[in-house]
């Protein structure tokens, strides 16, 4: 109760019906310490976080909905209010319907509809978040702490965030921008792109592209039909895809072992003449060729397997339909 009194609390609440299109914007300020914790959970909509004053948290909100008439609107507004609590380092802005799914069934039962939201949130730089919304992007900028974020249907975007992500969207695409921590990350349907920073990665989609370029750490990436694109990565490096090619660039020295595995695809690895490694490559339908000097242990068409520079990390090379070359960077700088 203290804290809800010493609480500085902005409150502007404005509703607009015309038409059968009911907007709503709230505007709220809440003391805060660093080190505490957002709870954003929503029914639909965008929710952005960035750092801001150390000192507190400062909500902007607009939600606009589109039924068949105002009192349909004005009831899902009443039944699911935007609402900001305080529990300790708490903080919670909530949106929802206290059933979660009663607000699909409340759309279902009232014919067509549209929905539209933006969560815009500053909290002080450290601070933890955990972020949901049923429908919509989320994002999280330049902050220290702990995030975990889950939408149902929405892009997710991490940049310069230090401290374990762990995020999921069921159809949307996933960037990860100089971001330091535990990074796991997993998608449904899209491609998930993340460019430098350092700690461990995984990555998983059921249906896109990846490409890590950058990172300083254990990376791990996964698709079930799409390409990988993987360059400079610091430390071991774990690639497959069902259905795509690879493309990995990798420095010297290799600072982790690399397996690379493809059920329908051609690999291709870049890497400098000072490289040492130890290769184990194969396919079951093409050829096996490397531009660097090898010493063979076993030779032929669809395998190859010897050491580059007198051996060093393991480089394992598999797929089950298409070539395998080994590149030099020089020769394709060259050209």
């Amino acid at each position: 109760m203290f804290q809800l009194l010493r609480s500085l609390v902005l409150l502007t609440v404005t509703v607009i019906s015309a038409s059968a299109v009911t907007e709503e914007k709230v505007n709220e300020t809440r003391d805060a310490k660093p080190n505490g914790k957002l709870i954003v959970d929503v029914d639909f909509g965008t929710i952005e976080v960035m750092a801001g004053d150390n000192d507190k948290v400062v909500l902007a909100a607009y939600r606009k909905i589109e039924a068949s008439s105002k009192d349909q609107e004005q009831e899902y507004l009443a039944a699911a209010p935007i609402t900001i609590t305080t529990n300790g380092s708490d903080v919670t802005v909530r949106a929802r319907r206290e059933n979660k799914g009663d607000s699909w069934k409340f759309w279902n039962s009232h014919g067509s509809s549209s929905m539209d939201a933006q969560y815009t949130l500053r909290v002080p730089a450290t601070f933890n978040a955990n972020l949901q919304t049923a429908g919509g992007d989320i994002s999280t900028k330049n902050l220290t702490g702990t995030i975990k974020a889950d939408s149902s249907g929405g892009d997710l975007e991490f940049e310069r965030v230090h401290g374990s992500i762990n995020a999921e969207s069921s159809g949307g695409q996933i960037e990860v921008n100089a971001c330091e921590g535990a990074i796991d990350v997993e998608t449904s349907g899209g491609r998930i792109g993340a460019r430098g920073g350092s700690g461990r990665l995984s990555a998983r989609t059921s249906g896109g592209a990846i490409s890590a370029k950058d990172f300083a750490g254990d990376t791990k990436v996964e698709t079930s039909g799409g390409r990988l694109d993987l360059a400079n990565i610091g430390g071991k490096l774990t690639g497959g895809t069902s259905g795509g090619s690879i493309l990995a660039v990798l420095s010297s020295p290799v600072p982790g072992d690399v397996i690379l595995k493809t059920s329908a695809g051609s690999i291709k690895v870049i890497a400098p003449s000072s490289v040492a490694l130890s290769v184990d490559a194969e396919t079951s339908a093409g050829d096996v060729t490397s531009d660097l000097p090898i010493t063979t242990m076993r030779a032929g068409h669809e395998r190859l397997k010897g050491t580059i520079n007198g051996g060093g990390k393991s480089l394992i090379l598999r797929t089950g339909a298409g070539s395998i070359a080994i590149k030099s960077a020089s020769e394709i700088a060259q050209r």
